[in-house]
């Protein structure tokens, strides 16, 4: 009887569950793996605009997660407010003057020793349809200044109202915040989807402020009155962690230090490039990428250029890059990849995107006979990126996709993959 009385009273009153424990369940509750630090170069080989869609999918569920465990009890709120602070999202100007009343809010009660601000480690301003004022830019400058361990940064800005259209410079406020509360540690910067982007100037000054950063993604800096002065340039620090970077071929300029033979990017792994039209190949960039790209493994390639300019990006990697192991081209559809292509002899993994979500069955003919007749010593792997081409071959092509495949047996050595890496036809 004492027994059954003392098992009845436990199971009216649990004992307390340690706060450790309820830490560690929220945290693998509202965990987004690889979102909230940087801990190496993305594995993904989409286009960026499709990964980052992904990502803030995520960032977005794990949100909702989080406010939903704040909201039972106090407790839980206490213990949680850390995770909820972890990342900010931000996708409406209005976002900006009710975060910082809640920063403010949070900091001020005297039981929190620590502010919230210094538990978010990743901050992603996306802003695409609303009209942003200068005040929301001096906002967003002072919500920057409550978050000293910022790891990650996201920019996607719209014009201000009486911006030049041709400047498209983003306030120096909010590239200054970065650099004067959260350059140590900032490891990803990005601003490659955005309207406004910094100025030559003031991205020099970040990336000097962070000398830990690892990727950097801003292909085009916005124009300014230093440009036509060379005595006032500020030269491009040496970057001894930067492993990853975003150029365009046109727009090089902004990343050449004052010593052209010098190497600012000494552990640079990943190179990702746009090729637009103009086509654009000239002895700057050549030097740039044989100087700084010797040891990248990695290349990604967005080219809209006509197909017979293509074997030219192959030959100038295929010189500069002896390392180059994984290759991904962005192209806009599969006619623009020709026949005999030659690819770089220490690529071992080729990654196709065709940009078409549909193709007649022309365009997939013309992928397999440049599939048939492409040369790569190394080459192991080719997979086709993009899901929707992936179910519109199948589905939609079977019988051109079975007559290719099984014609291919006899010169094809390597593998086609489905973008989920599985054999495009088992």
């Amino acid at each position: 009887m004492t027994l059954a009385i003392s098992n009845g009273s436990t199971a009216r009153n649990p004992p307390p569950f340690p706060p450790e424990l309820w830490i560690t369940i929220f945290s693998l509750a509202t965990d987004v793996p690889g979102l909230l630090s940087y801990d190496g170069p993305t594995s993904s080989d989409l286009p960026g605009p499709l990964v980052k869609e992904h990502e803030h999918k995520l960032l977005k569920e794990s949100l909702i997660t989080k406010r939903n465990i704040i909201l039972v009890c106090r407790t839980w709120h206490v213990l949680a407010t850390k995770f909820l602070y972890q990342s900010v999202l931000v996708t409406h100007p209005a976002t900006l003057s009710s975060l910082c009343v809640a920063l403010d809010r949070r900091s001020s009660g005297a039981a929190r020793s620590v502010h919230v601000g210094w538990w978010t480690r990743r901050l992603d301003v996306l802003i695409q349809d609303d009209r942003c004022e200068a005040s929301d830019y001096a906002l967003l400058a002072n919500i920057i200044r409550r978050f000293p361990n910022l790891s990650i940064v996201n920019l996607s800005m719209p014009m201000l109202p009486d911006n030049d259209s041709w400047l498209r410079q983003l306030p120096e406020s909010v590239v200054m915040a970065l650099v004067e509360s959260c350059g140590p540690s900032l490891r990803v910067f990005d601003c490659s989807e955005s309207i406004l982007r910094p100025c030559r100037d003031d991205l020099m000054k970040l990336i000097t402020a962070a000398p830990n950063l690892s990727v950097l993604r801003c292909p085009i800096c916005s124009p300014s009155a230093r440009d036509k002065s060379p005595s006032a340039r500020l030269d491009v620090p040496v970057m001894t962690k930067l492993q990853s970077v975003s150029l365009m071929s046109v727009f090089l300029r902004d990343y050449l230090p004052d010593n052209k033979d010098a190497n600012h990017f000494p552990a640079l792994r990943k190179l990702t490039y746009d090729c637009i039209p103009p086509p654009f190949l000239d002895h700057t960039w050549k030097k740039f990428v044989r100087l700084s790209c010797a040891n990248v493994t990695t290349v990604r390639l967005d080219y809209s250029l006509q197909a017979d300019g293509l074997q030219k990006e192959m030959d100038l990697l295929s010189e500069c890059c002896s390392s180059l192991n994984d290759l991904v081209v962005y192209i806009r559809s599969w006619t623009e990849i020709n026949s005999n292509l030659t690819l770089p002899p220490s690529v071992s993994y080729l990654g196709l995107h065709s940009k078409l979500r549909k193709a007649p069955a022309f365009h997939y003919t013309q992928l397999f006979v440049a599939l048939r007749t492409i040369s790569g010593s190394k080459l192991k792997t080719v997979r086709l990126l993009h899901a929707d081409a992936v179910e519109d071959l199948r589905e939609n092509h079977r019988a051109l996709l079975e007559s290719e495949l099984a014609d291919r047996t006899s010169c094809i050595t390597f593998r086609i993959e489905d973008n989920e890496g599985r054999l495009l036809m088992a």
